[in-house]
């Protein structure tokens, strides 16, 4: 009951909950129970959750920006490739290099992006400064002060004891990497890894300390 009771504290207790509360009530209390489930190990019940979310972002918020290579692009893919041709002869002349160049590396650098874009620890406490977009509306997640409690708990985490929390980690970016950097939201598969991550390090200063 301890555990449930502060998690929902922290849970409640930061900027990006209400967000999402007022934007859909459903989402929040999702979150929030997938919060709850990761540290408490409901493995099951988090993997339920976790499909389901990923499949409702996948559906509302896919980034098709991924699957888009402007005629600008194509084009400096082509230079690219003139200028890598001739320092590298016949290794980047080859058909799978060609195709690697100008069919692959336009969709993975772009989800790439994506990736850099979640796991940027400015988004979620400094609201993305110094790097704001323009026309995203970027707005401070957690609290300036939960950061000291976020990096106690990271560490945490890497101790070897929570796999689980370290498998949902990568999933919940591996899927956000799919979806709109834009969205009004924010990354909200990132939202429960959060949590119990200050979770992790606000639990272990209490038992240090009191």
């Amino acid at each position: 009951m301890k555990k449930i009771i502060l998690i929902f504290l922290i849970a409640i207790s930061n900027f990006w909950i209400w967000k999402i509360f007022t934007q859909s009530p459903f989402l929040a209390i999702v979150l929030i129970l997938l919060s709850i489930f990761l540290i408490l190990r409901l493995k099951v019940l988090s993997l339920i959750l976790l499909v389901f979310l990923s499949a409702f972002l996948l559906k509302n918020s896919f980034d098709t920006n991924l699957l888009y290579v402007s005629p600008l692009e194509k084009d400096k893919l082509e230079n690219r490739h003139e200028y890598y041709a001739q320092s590298l002869g016949r290794i980047y002349k080859n058909r799978i290099s060609i195709y690697l160049h100008k069919t692959v590396s336009p969709y993975v650098s772009r989800y790439e992006k994506n990736l850099a874009y979640n796991l940027d620890p400015n988004l979620y406490f400094f609201a993305s400064h110094p790097r704001e977009r323009l026309g995203i509306d970027e707005f401070v997640k957690f609290p300036l002060i939960a950061l000291p409690f976020f990096l106690i708990g990271l560490g945490v985490l890497f101790s070897g004891k929570y796999n689980f929390l370290l498998i949902y980690a990568i999933a919940s970016v591996f899927v956000s990497g799919f979806l709109f950097p834009g969205y009004r939201l924010g990354p909200v598969l990132m939202f429960p890894f959060m949590t119990v991550t200050l979770y992790l390090g606000l639990s272990r200063l209490l038992q240090k300390f009191l």
